[in-house]
């Protein structure tokens, strides 16, 4: 544009500069003035020699600057467009986090009720839900359509300027420095040098190209991170009543578990059904001198078996009633024969201490006409072929389930909060964990019932 070196006092409202005058809008350049004074006439002759003159004016550089700005106004837009966006992000960030705060609650409850501040965000969660996703989705939807009609409209403003004379000419006049100045003589020429000149085509040209790049510019990405967040959302729990289907979910499968414990379940977890190696009793021979007879005499000692100090088996089957009958038979057995070798132990201890007692009063020990003593003589030696017999049945048994049979009928008969807290402790706590999360104790009378 050639009139914006003029000052402002040398501009005339009504009397422009016209074509052709030293001091008009082509006549910044010397060569050109002194053409005009070689001529004479103060006009150029020759059009091309007259826009090539021009060919360094401003007016192009302004239609770049123009599509410059255009393009830091969509930038500025979409920077506007991002910090609105940036608290919808967060907030659907949050409601997820929460989605994900009530799964992994769920999945292991023991651990998180140990905070009371996540009981209270799981309550909250449960209450009031996790938050609402499409109103502030549906925000970003408009904000985004008007981002693209902006977009659009900057886009459409660069091209009505390349593709409409009026609009070019417009455009030029609203960057002199005092618009309203410039005759529509001017004006026109302005135009005319623009759109004949080579920089002020290239420039015009440039508009067109700059509107499709701003017409092709991406939308900002923080569009598809909340796009992405939704459909994660999506089929998620959000609100009340929605975690309430699933917590009741979770709780139904233990209500289940519970309800199943029975006999069989005892049984199994403490090791009856499993395979254990056979356990039997040993007789281990002690040679003694009889205190009475003062002859060396075997003596068989009993051992019983180690009880209740095996390792509970890892791999738990499912027990059956012959499993349990047969551990049952065992553990009979074995108490069968622990106590009836105590009893004889204990008869035994009897007799010998008679014929202590009869020998302290000087009666002859081999006196064969002393009939109580001998009588006392002939039951001890009864007594130990019967402890003798004893002991070698109760070698030949298998006792591997007797340890197991112990714990069971120990357990079988109490409630089965006792059965778990005693097998299974750590399902018990996440039982009690999740009647923490669910507000309620849906588990608790199931736990008080006693296995039949």
């Amino acid at each position: 544009m050639a009139i914006t070196e003029k000052k402002l006092e040398e501009q005339n409202p009504a009397q422009a500069p016209t074509l052709g005058m030293g001091a008009g809008t082509f006549g910044q350049q010397a060569q050109q003035r002194s053409n005009i004074a070689q001529g004479g006439s103060g006009r150029f002759t020759n059009l091309q020699q007259y826009i090539k003159a021009n060919e360094a004016n401003p007016n192009a550089q302004l239609l770049q600057r123009e599509g410059q700005r255009r393009q830091e106004e969509l930038g500025t837009r979409q920077q506007e467009f991002t910090r609105q966006a940036e608290p919808i992000k967060q907030q659907l960030e949050g409601i997820r986090s929460g989605q994900q705060f009530v799964q992994s609650a769920l999945q292991d409850p023991t651990k998180v009720v140990q905070d009371p501040k996540n009981i209270e965000r799981f309550a909250q969660y449960r209450t009031q839900g996790i938050g609402d996703v499409e109103t502030p989705f549906q925000q970003l939807q408009t904000a985004r359509g008007q981002l693209g009609a902006q977009q659009e409209q900057i886009a459409s403003g660069l091209e009505t300027i390349q593709r409409d004379p009026n609009a070019l000419q417009n455009f030029i006049q609203s960057q002199r420095m005092n618009p309203s100045l410039a005759t529509r003589g001017e004006n026109v020429l302005d135009r005319f040098l623009t759109q004949s000149t080579e920089s002020g085509q290239r420039a015009i040209a440039g508009l067109g190209t700059t509107a499709e790049a701003i017409r092709g510019t991406q939308a900002p990405s923080i569009i598809g991170d909340v796009e992405s967040l939704r459909s994660q959302i999506q089929g998620q729990p959000l609100t009340a009543g929605e975690v309430q289907n699933v917590i009741s979910g979770t709780v139904k499968p233990e209500e289940e578990f519970i309800r199943g414990i029975n006999n069989l379940y005892v049984a199994s977890k403490v090791g009856i059904g499993n395979q254990i190696s056979p356990i039997k009793s040993k007789i281990t021979p002690n040679r003694i001198i009889n205190p009475v007879t003062g002859r060396e005499e075997i003596n068989y000692a009993f051992e019983g078996l180690p009880t209740f100090t095996y390792q509970r088996p890892q791999t738990t089957t499912q027990a059956t009633e012959n499993d349990i009958k047969k551990a049952e038979k065992q553990f009979n057995d074995y108490n069968y024969y622990n106590q009836a070798i105590k009893d004889i132990d204990s008869a035994i201890a009897r007799s010998e201490n008679v014929i202590n007692r009869l020998s302290s009063q000087g009666i002859d020990p081999f006196d064969p006409t002393n009939n109580q003593l001998q009588q006392a003589k002939d039951s001890l030696a009864k007594q130990r072929e019967i402890k003798t017999n004893l002991m070698l049945g109760a070698s030949n048994r298998d006792y591997s389930l007797v340890p197991f049979y112990q714990e069971y009928i120990n357990l079988a008969n109490t409630s089965k909060e006792n059965i778990l807290q005693n097998l299974d402790p750590t399902r018990l706590s996440r039982i009690q964990a999740l009647e923490q999360l669910a507000g309620s104790t849906p588990f608790t009378p199931l736990l008080q019932t006693r296995v039949s």
